[in-house]
């Protein structure tokens, strides 16, 4: 099987770094203030960039988007480092037909076979998917979703014009029977009557949940069979609602980033992807900068234009209370479905897996500069004595 630069394969990487804590500075009264501290607070990491790279940071108004900014350029020229065995320094970062960052060796005008990358972030997380070691043209997407990033502002909106107009909000990028997903299929609630299960009223009292702070009387089956009428709190319903409308919103754009087309593309309305629940995170975390791994969800009913997706492989993980990540892979038609293999999603130790290989490169770099330097002067100073020798016996 064909391998990436010598590396067994085929393989899929997945990384992400979590930039909350990274660099403080000093509260400014203007935001782009911020960002100028940054520039010397960050010097050594953004050394590592070209100076266009630099800029693209630099230009944000906001710190948050110019550290994620920052780190996904340096996972992208990482996994390039790493998986094609070049310098750091000759990890470019290119751009294809479709404008996904992509790696074109010098020399070369396409693409190597068997290795892409996509890199996403949000509110301060950044995630970055490889393939590598494939057969053939292989396509990756990545996503990052965070719930409560806009949790206000959607709360306001719900509470005055219903959960129903939240989502017609997001008309334009769904198919319509994603809509009508989101809006009316029910959600796992936490019942709180052991071995009860819902009925046929009870789903659709909580289906048609639009508000929060508001009750709701739902009709039970007991384990014995018997009705039993519960009062709810429509919030946690809500909730439950909101977290499913983001996790389908994450498969969605992990989908579009692998397709390399934008949230714009004409074919939007006709990619269907259903039966999504949302992973739950994992139970008893109570530190809000966790990002624990919770339940992996791997089973989507994806169409696009009425037909079944079967090249698609999709995985989407809870991480922490109000994180989740999707990767979407296209299978090449060199390779089964089996051979696709997610994995979990690693965090990496930004100074030992990202600076320090950056930095021992470049390194490597400057030792074989030096060596060519010391090699010329040697060769300089031989030809000039053989030059002195030929004079004096003349």
């Amino acid at each position: 099987m064909a391998t990436t630069k010598g590396y067994p394969g085929p393989r899929i990487i997945q990384w992400y770094v979590d930039t909350r804590r990274m660099w403080p500075v000093p509260k400014q009264a203007k935001p782009k203030d911020e960002v100028l501290l940054f520039k010397n607070v960050a010097a050594r990491e953004l050394s590592l960039l070209t100076e266009a790279e630099q800029d693209s940071v630099l230009r944000y108004y906001y710190l948050r988007d110019a550290k994620t900014k920052l780190v996904s350029h340096l996972l992208k020229h990482l996994i390039i480092t790493k998986y094609q065995s070049v310098p750091w320094s000759k990890s470019t970062i290119s751009r294809d037909a479709k404008k996904k960052p992509c790696y074109v060796s010098e020399g070369s005008t396409t693409e190597p076979l068997g290795f892409a990358f996509n890199v996403s972030h949000q509110a301060g997380v950044v995630a970055l998917i490889a393939a590598i070691g494939f057969q053939g043209r292989i396509e990756v997407g990545v996503d990052v979703v965070c719930v409560n990033e806009r949790i206000k502002i959607d709360y306001q909106h719900i509470d005055k014009h219903g959960f129903f107009d939240w989502v017609d909000m997001h008309g334009d990028v769904f198919a319509p029977s994603e809509l009508s997903y989101m809006k009316l299929a029910p959600v796992a609630v936490d019942l709180r009557v052991k071995g009860a299960e819902l009925s046929g009223y009870g789903r659709d009292a909580i289906s048609r949940v639009q508000r929060r702070h508001e009750r709701i009387a739902v009709k039970l089956t007991g384990k014995n069979g018997e009705d039993i009428e519960l009062q709810m709190q429509t919030d946690p319903i809500i909730d439950s609602k909101l977290r499913r409308f983001y996790a389908m919103w994450c498969l969605r754009e992990a989908y579009v980033k692998m397709s390399g087309d934008a949230l714009l593309a004409p074919w939007l309305k006709e990619l269907e992807i259903l039966d999504v629940e949302s992973p739950d995170a994992k139970e008893g975390i109570k530190d809000e900068w966790s990002l624990e791994k919770g339940e992996v969800v791997r089973q989507f009913a994806t169409y696009m234009k009425g037909r079944v997706m079967r090249d698609v492989k999709t995985e989407m993980t809870a991480m922490g209370v109000n994180y989740m990540m999707s990767g979407s892979i296209r299978v090449p038609k060199e390779h089964q479905m089996s051979d696709v293999v997610f994995g979990d999603w690693l965090e990496l130790d930004f100074e030992k897996d990202v600076l320090a290989i950056a930095e021992e490169s470049l390194a490597g770099d400057l030792a074989r500069e030096q060596r060519k330097l010391d090699l010329a002067i040697d060769q300089g100073l031989s030809s000039l004595s053989t030059s002195d020798t030929a004079e004096t016996i003349d």
